[in-house]
């Protein structure tokens, strides 16, 4: 027999998930971790100074590759009951979405390495970066839950940090105020919001942020030190 759904699980309109839970599910829904890597992909392309055609090149690849392509699944997952969350509360639900995610992922790495000769090849490692962190946090989610959601605002911060730190920008001043932002305001109002809401107990927040952190910093450092 299917679960029984509540309002809020019922509808897709952010609307009336705001007005059924309040600014944390506002909050919760805005810093889905589905649209993070197209608009750190849009971040990054600005900060290196690339033109307007290449930064929205890119940023589309990532919006179908990370968003799009992804989202249809969890919709399809939705409409068919297979699911019914979209916050995802059941670790085992979330198996198939990771899976799917990587191969998406995939497609995505490919694409933009086909376009390394003309854009920054940091564009290519970034993709790199999402990959693995898709496949790491599969593996874990096979005996752990943890929130994604805060790792992937922990995951941008620490992008923005290091490209500040090893002077990967046209404009150091405002790539360390995005990883501040980050960091430091972005990723507590998400934990905030999200064990508000119930979907993760403390651990499983704490949790996502520090391996988002620890793992972007390990496979950036390797990834630049391979190219």
């Amino acid at each position: 027999m299917p679960m029984e759904q509540s309002p809020v699980d019922s509808t897709l309109n952010i609307f009336d998930r705001f007005a059924e839970e309040g600014s944390a599910r506002l909050i919760s829904d805005l810093g889905n971790p589905l649209l993070m890597p197209p608009a750190v992909f849009l971040g990054t392309c600005l900060l290196l100074g690339q033109s307007p055609f290449t930064t929205l090149q890119v940023t589309g690849i990532a919006v179908i590759c990370y968003s799009v392509l992804p989202f249809l699944l969890t919709l399809f997952m939705f409409r068919r009951g297979i699911i019914h969350s979209l916050d995802l509360p059941l670790r085992k639900t979330r198996t198939i979405l990771y899976a799917f995610s990587i191969v998406s992922a995939t497609l995505a790495s490919l694409t933009i390495y086909q376009l390394t000769p003309s854009l920054p090849f940091f564009i290519f490692i970034l993709s790199l970066v999402f990959l693995a962190n898709l496949t790491i946090s599969f593996l874990l989610n096979l005996r752990w839950k943890v929130s994604v959601h805060s790792a992937s605002v922990s995951v941008a911060g620490t992008i923005y940090y290091l490209m500040f730190l090893w002077g990967i920008t046209e404009y150091p001043f405002l790539t360390l105020i995005l990883s501040l932002i980050h960091l430091l305001l972005l990723l507590p109002l998400i934990m905030w919001a999200r064990y508000h809401l119930s979907v993760h107990s403390l651990t499983e927040l704490f949790g996502g942020a520090t391996a988002g952190i620890l793992l972007t910093i390990i496979e950036l450092i390797i990834f630049t030190n391979i190219w």
